[in-house]
């Protein structure tokens, strides 16, 4: 399992004990704040992310965690109705001037 790039999705996180778990084909697999990218915020339930897992103690660790974007169909409907919704403010509020 360890020193290959695995996927999952952030099952749980708990900002005040600064950890979780991401939930993996493998199992879920802890990881802690301190090897999340910061610039981007806490992580969020179900965002999606690929890491490196490594030996801790008998159990594994995710390191090195990066947010991957999602291109699931849901995903991908959700930013088109976003858009859409842009699209139609920015266009009623040009009509109101």
């Amino acid at each position: 399992m360890k020193d290959e790039v695995h996927q999952g999705k952030i099952k749980q996180y708990d900002p005040e004990k600064g950890f979780g778990f991401i939930g993996s084909a493998e199992g879920d697999i802890f990881f802690h704040i301190s090897d999340f990218p910061a610039a981007d915020g806490e992580p969020k339930r179900n965002e999606r992310v690929k890491f490196v897992a490594v030996e801790n103690g008998d159990k594994f660790k995710a390191v090195r965690i990066e947010r991957v974007e999602d291109n699931s169909a849901k995903a991908k409907k959700s930013k088109v109705v976003t858009n859409n919704k842009s699209i139609t403010s920015t266009l009623l509020s040009n009509l109101r001037k």
